[in-house]
């Protein structure tokens, strides 16, 4: 009996001894998968927006110099356009919406909960639309690529918590809606018979600018040869543009490939200063890279790339 009593005991301790150890174990997962989910869900999405941000975070990143040398400008010799709103004219607004854009692109990274990543993201959005939109910076098209950047990230936060595999495919989509609208106005802006004979290029690019790709022209071609080759890389950028003003009809893959060495092209081959206008367009381009893992996902992904 009394051995029997000492057994029965032995395997309740150890019941309760087992329990104890996997309760806690339980909890930490539960803390985990409300964190990061499944692969395929929320953890997914949050991939995809979390790398657009860091795209904008570095394009604002790379402005700071610039805007830092037009704000004293700006200050020191001062224009008044009566075209803007005294709101839209000062400085201090100016200064307050740029580092308010990049604090709420940085607090937006690392959000945690959905609610914070949404008011991060309109922090950013809302600055950066005034930024497009004021006298000092709105013919500084990083701001305006950024805004445009900002509002994916804001309609994916949005929809934080819907199922991936449906909300991929239509993240991709747009992603390549708005990368063909800035390369259409792009494209837009460069037909003219300026640019189509290669005149403008030439004399901003061609002709003196100091820059490894065309200090390497200059040094392999004949003035004639030099304004012929003038005249065909500005009808091959304004034919290249036009044609990714097209990607939201390509396979998703190819739109994105495309698009990234579209973007890196022209700040490799102008000017590495542009990095700061097409890296958030680059973070766009990346979601559509993105591999699905479960076998519904990649349905979806085929389906958008053959559409």
């Amino acid at each position: 009996m009394n051995d029997r009593s000492k057994t029965d005991l032995r395997k309740t301790d150890s019941g309760k001894t087992s329990s104890e150890k996997t309760r806690p174990e339980s909890k930490v997962d539960a803390a985990l998968n409300e964190l990061l989910p499944e692969v395929g869900g929320r953890r997914d999405t949050l991939s995809l927006l979390k790398v657009v941000l860091v795209g904008i975070l570095i394009s604002l990143t790379l402005k700071i110099s610039a805007f830092v040398l037009f704000d004293r400008l700006n200050e020191a010799l001062p224009i008044v356009d009566s075209f803007f709103p005294p709101f839209l004219r000062s400085q201090t607004v100016a200064r307050v919406a740029y580092v308010l854009s990049c604090s709420g692109c940085l607090l937006a990274i690392f959000a945690k909960e959905q609610k914070h990543l949404v008011l991060a993201a309109l922090l950013m959005l809302v600055n950066l639309a005034i930024l497009a939109i004021h006298q000092s910076a709105f013919n500084d098209v990083t701001f305006m690529c950024c805004c445009w950047a900002a509002l994916w990230c804001v309609w994916l936060a949005t929809r934080l918590n819907e199922p991936f595999e449906s909300l991929f495919p239509r993240a991709v989509w747009l992603s390549h809606v708005i990368l063909s609208l800035i390369f259409l106005g792009g494209a837009v802006g460069k037909v003219t018979q300026g640019y189509w004979s290669g005149q403008v290029l030439f004399d901003i690019y061609f002709e003196s600018r100091d820059f490894w790709f065309y200090n390497l022209i200059r040094a392999s071609l004949s003035p004639e040869q030099l304004r012929e080759a003038a005249t065909w890389h500005s009808r091959m950028v304004i034919i290249s543009e036009l044609a990714c003003a097209f990607l939201w009809l390509m396979p998703a893959k190819m739109a994105s490939v495309v698009a990234i060495i579209v973007l890196c092209g022209i700040a490799m081959t102008n000017n590495f200063l542009l990095f700061s206008v097409v890296t958030c367009l680059i973070g766009l381009a990346i979601v559509g890279l993105h591999q699905p893992k479960s076998a519904q996902e990649r349905r979806a992904f085929d389906d958008l790339g053959n559409g």
